[in-house]
């Protein structure tokens, strides 16, 4: 992963609540053995007109885009913070999920609600995957709301110092936030729990070296 510091881009709302799993990638896209090329198959029943979604070995290519979904919108192209309700990510453990929103342009999402923003397992995959997922207080969410929507607002976070700054022409509103520390951490480092481990690689060793006989693998 690389590491998250400090990302500005643009701000795109897509207010639904209870959006689970299958909406963001749909179930029959869990076939694909690859984890690239899902960015075109974020939200694909909705994204693109009736019978547009992508086949499933060619992600590729798609029908019109469906100009009714908020994130089709002229003003959200490009946009790569995510304004979420609550409940975001909720439904199966897939973590495709976490993917299709990565690779389709988010590095952040920002959800309302304390331990109601996220379901808990989307939550530990986007942290995992350098996806920042960030819940904050409702009325924080409505403040970042009422500058950002309908579109075309700038944002800033800060993982550094824990805060949002969400501008649009003379309008600012400025929102701390805190994730877990460990995870805080891992992400600004540019660190999943593997390499994490292995930061600790010649402690391992040693340790390895220095056990009984018996808990050492069999030579080939």
């Amino acid at each position: 992963m690389n590491p998250f510091t400090v990302h500005r881009g643009k701000v795109a709302v897509l207010d639904w609540t209870d959006v689970n799993t299958d909406l963001i990638i749909p179930a029959r896209y869990l076939k694909r053995i690859e984890r690239v090329g899902y960015g075109s198959l974020l939200f694909a029943d909705k994204r693109y007109v009736a019978g547009g979604a992508p086949a499933i070995d060619e992600p590729e290519k798609h029908g019109a885009l469906d100009p009714a979904f908020p994130l089709n919108r002229p003003e959200n192209q490009g946009a790569s913070v995510l304004l979420v309700g609550k409940n975001f990510g909720c439904g199966s453990s897939r973590e495709h999920a976490v993917w299709a929103v990565a690779q389709g342009g988010f590095a952040v999402v920002i959800a309302p609600g304390k331990d109601e923003g996220f379901a808990d397992i989307f939550e530990g995959n986007a942290l995992n995957n350098g996806l920042l997922a960030v819940e904050i207080p409702q009325a924080d969410w409505d403040r970042i709301n009422e500058v950002a929507g309908p579109g075309g607002a700038e944002a800033v976070v800060d993982l550094e110092n824990l805060l949002i700054t969400v501008t649009k022409g003379s309008a600012k509103v400025e929102v701390p936030f805190v994730i877990p520390e460990t995870r805080r951490e891992r992400l600004l480092k540019g660190l999943d729990a593997i390499s994490e481990t292995l930061l600790l690689e010649a402690e391992i060793a040693r340790y390895e070296q220095s056990s009984p006989a018996w808990l050492k693998p069999a030579s080939a």
